[in-house]
């Protein structure tokens, strides 16, 4: 009775053996996407937690405050093509080194200096060469905002018409108060 099921004796004809040979390349198929469906879900987990999503809604905001940062007396020319629209929700644009635009709500002002290569760590001012520029008891690094010294800058959130200074060296309170009144004098270009 070859060929036939039943009595526990296995169906070995052609036709049988082609239906086992389809059924496992189903299966064999199936488990491969099941395999290729998880390696998927697992790569985007894992890009997710190296690449988080943007905190910041583009387009929730559209401000501008007029900047500027004086290291040892030099103030940076932040209308150079490097300084350029480098963040999409914080930057300058058009060549114009003094107006920063920001385009989304509660991005700081270290994030602006960040996406140019620079920053403030401590009491330290990192340009994107990478010199630092440290309080040193003869030297200081300052922060105004609207006139007023500040403690820290780098988490504050510049709004729109604010007039922002980073200055280091050892200026006489006379020299900030010129520099005060040049960026208060500084159009806000929108």
């Amino acid at each position: 009775m070859s060929g036939k099921k039943g009595g526990g004796k296995r169906d070995d004809s052609y036709f049988a053996a082609e239906r086992r040979k389809n059924k496992n390349t189903r299966l064999l198929l199936i488990g491969a996407g099941i395999g290729v469906a998880i390696a998927a879900v697992a790569a985007a987990f894992a890009y997710q937690s190296i690449n988080p999503p943007d905190p910041y809604v583009l387009g929730s905001a559209h401000e501008h405050a007029v900047f500027a940062v004086i290291l040892d007396g030099q103030k940076i020319d932040f209308s150079q093509d490097k300084y350029q629209v480098k963040s999409r929700f914080i930057h300058v644009e058009n060549n114009d080194g003094t107006t920063i635009h920001r385009h989304a709500v509660g991005v700081p002002f270290e994030f602006f200096l960040e996406s140019v290569g620079m920053g403030i760590q401590g009491d330290c001012f990192v340009r994107d060469d990478g010199q630092q520029f440290c309080d040193d008891g003869g030297k200081q690094l300052r922060f105004f905002v609207n006139g007023e010294e500040v403690d820290l800058l780098a988490n504050y959130v510049v709004e729109d018409e604010d007039r922002v200074l980073v200055i280091y060296g050892n200026q006489t309170d006379e020299e900030i108060q010129q520099e005060l009144t040049l960026l208060d004098e500084t159009p806000v270009k929108k």
